[in-house]
């Protein structure tokens, strides 16, 4: 059953798969190649040329539609070269699968044009795919799926038998083949094949349980000889029973009478109750126990000694636990030391890996009869199917197709390979009408992406052309706007204009009465500037005048000083002593020049 997008729209959730299908290979486009509605001539012609390359090895990445045209151009119709992208398709799915190895794939995949050829002459098979060819290449594919190189000779005569189908059909016309016959001969033969196999199988199973069941067993003693041998010291004696004939005895009980029996619970019991004998009692109250314990140990262990089948050793062995338990009630100690750790020599080791439990519980889910793919370090590729599980889910047993043992691994090696990608499970329902149908389902989801892609851009163009309409007109009534708001803008800029040229009249008025106002105070100002640096100077003049005639008074005064001096010292030199003091007039005459000379100077500076 195809599985379909979740999401379709109304269109595709109205119709069937078939009917989705038929259309999609009627009107999808998958090539760039050339189509018409084509006709009789050429749709023979077309078959006529994929019968004849059905003996041709065509590269993998040439496509039928390719490979057609080589002996000349050919015009296909639509649904033809659908139908060629299709199986193209088809074989290219295949091809990415792991179910078939190289040698077995190639020859496989060079059947393309005879599968092409037959869905071009029968379009219908393609609706449940019961042709007889369809269901003689599944049988090929599920049988081919479990061969791989490791086989060797053995293996080889079983994959030739499914090469030389293969050949056969390579070679055949697919309007005459009688595909049906060769389906029942194949049919029968892998039958054959397989019951040989089965047969082998249940004999390897068979020989794995009883196998299986020992380790089990073994394992299982073992571990209950351990503890009892870490009960408490003990004797020689009591640790070599325990290590030989007890551990033996368990074994037998416990593959005959299993785990949960009372036999396997009674021998461990007396086995526990030996070790505990050989320990006797510290007060008068235990071995009063003593006493009465043992005496009923050595008639049971006797009978638990099954593994000893002569009397004469079992006997022997009787005896010496009966010399021990002899002295533990006469009260002496018996010597007893730790027992040595049971050799775990011939127990398997395996892989040491960190496993999640969710794995190794899914590991355990997988079901005896599931096929796998194990690669190996070297890359080797090994197809075997699980056929045996241990009872505890512990073992896994694997045989191949020819139904011989080719693996053994424990559940924790078998997780850590799966969790490697060392270990690929084999969908059992995948074969070639798998691969078909997968195909189908891709093919028409291509078809729904390339219908939504149309129905989009046919949106985005209807879109595109109602906002290009909205674009032009917008664009016209964007143009008489702005026609408008230039023929406003004309008028408003004219007024401007205008009131700009008033303004800057006013403000050429306004600028002319300033600068004229300040000519004038600068004028003003300039007046007022000479006539305080006139001032300036006249001041100046008359304080270096004023100076002037003061340094010439002083200078005359100093004159007169010096010839009154000399005048004086020249009267000093002709008078008498006794006359009158010429010094004295001298001086007074100068006072009164002084003070007509400062009178004249005071007089000068008023003026």
């Amino acid at each position: 059953m195809l599985c379909l997008p979740n999401k379709l729209p109304a269109v595709f959730v109205s119709m069937s798969v078939d009917g989705l299908l038929q259309e999609a290979l009627a009107q999808g486009k998958f090539s760039t190649a050339e189509v018409s509605a084509g006709d009789e001539r050429t749709h023979t012609t077309l078959l006529a040329r994929l019968v004849g390359l059905q003996n041709v090895d065509l590269p993998p990445d040439e496509s039928l539609q390719q490979a057609v045209q080589r002996p000349g151009a050919l015009t296909l119709s639509q649904q033809e070269a659908n139908l060629l992208y299709f199986c193209d398709q088809v074989f290219e799915q295949g091809q990415s699968q792991n179910d078939l190895e190289p040698e077995l794939l190639h020859p496989f995949l060079a059947l393309r044009p005879l599968v092409a050829g037959v869905l071009l002459r029968e379009p219908a098979v393609l609706r449940d795919l019961q042709h007889p060819l369809f269901r003689l290449l599944d049988q090929l594919w599920d049988a081919g799926r479990y061969w791989s190189a490791e086989l060797g000779k053995p293996g080889e005569k079983y994959r030739q038998r499914l090469e030389e189908m293969l050949q056969r059909l390579r070679k055949a016309d697919p309007a005459t083949a009688p595909f049906q016959t060769w389906l029942d001969e194949l049919v029968a033969q892998l039958a054959k094949d397989f019951q040989r196999a089965d047969t082998l199988i249940d004999r390897i199973r068979q020989t794995a349980q009883g196998a299986m069941a020992g380790e089990a067993a073994d394992q299982a003693v073992r571990q209950q000889i351990r503890t009892l041998l870490a009960r408490a010291p003990m004797p020689d004696v009591v640790e070599e029973l325990l290590k030989g004939p007890l551990l033996h005895s368990m074994k037998v009980v416990y593959l005959s009478k299993g785990q949960a029996s009372d036999d396997w619970k009674l021998i461990v019991r007396v086995s526990e109750m030996l070790v505990d004998s050989m320990l006797g009692a510290e007060d008068e109250a235990g071995m009063q126990q003593v006493y009465e314990t043992i005496p009923k140990i050595i008639p049971q262990l006797a009978k638990q000694l099954v593994s000893i089948s002569d009397a004469a050793e079992l006997e022997a062995w009787v005896t010496r636990i009966e010399k021990l338990h002899m002295q533990v009630l006469l009260g002496n100690k018996v010597e007893v030391r730790p027992a040595e750790p049971l050799s775990d020599l011939g127990v398997e080791a395996g892989v040491a890996a960190n496993v999640s439990s969710a794995l190794l519980d899914q590991v355990k889910q997988i079901p005896e009869g599931q096929w796998l793919i194990y690669v190996r370090d070297n890359n080797e590729r090994l197809r075997c199917r699980l056929i045996l599980k241990s009872t505890d889910g512990e073992r896994l047993l694997f045989v191949n197709v020819l139904g011989a043992k080719c693996m053994e691994k424990t559940l924790e090696e078998f997780a850590y390979l799966l969790t490697g990608r060392q270990i690929i499970l084999l969908d059992s329902d995948n074969n070639f009408s798998q691969v078909f149908r997968d195909t189908v389902a891709l093919f028409l989801q291509l078809y729904q992406r390339q219908t939504l892609l149309q129905a989009e851009l046919d949106e985005r163009q209807r879109v595109e052309q109602e906002r290009r309409k909205q674009a032009q007109e917008k664009a016209r009534r964007e143009a008489e706007r702005i026609a408008q708001e230039r023929l406003e803008a004309q008028v408003r800029a004219e007024e401007a204009a205008r009131k700009q040229a008033e303004e800057q009249a006013k403000i050429a008025e306004a600028a002319a009465r300033q600068a004229a106002e300040e000519a004038r105070q600068k004028a003003e100002e300039a007046e007022r500037a000479a006539a305080e640096a006139a001032a300036h100077a006249k001041v100046v003049a008359e304080k270096e005048a004023i100076a002037a005639a003061e340094r010439k008074r002083k200078e005359e005064e100093a004159e007169r000083d010096r010839q009154l001096q000399a005048e004086n010292r020249r009267i000093d030199g002709r008078k008498p002593r006794n006359a009158p003091c010429a010094h004295s007039t001298l001086m007074a005459r100068g006072w009164i020049l002084k003070s007509t000379a400062s009178a004249s100077c005071k007089l000068a500076a008023v003026n």
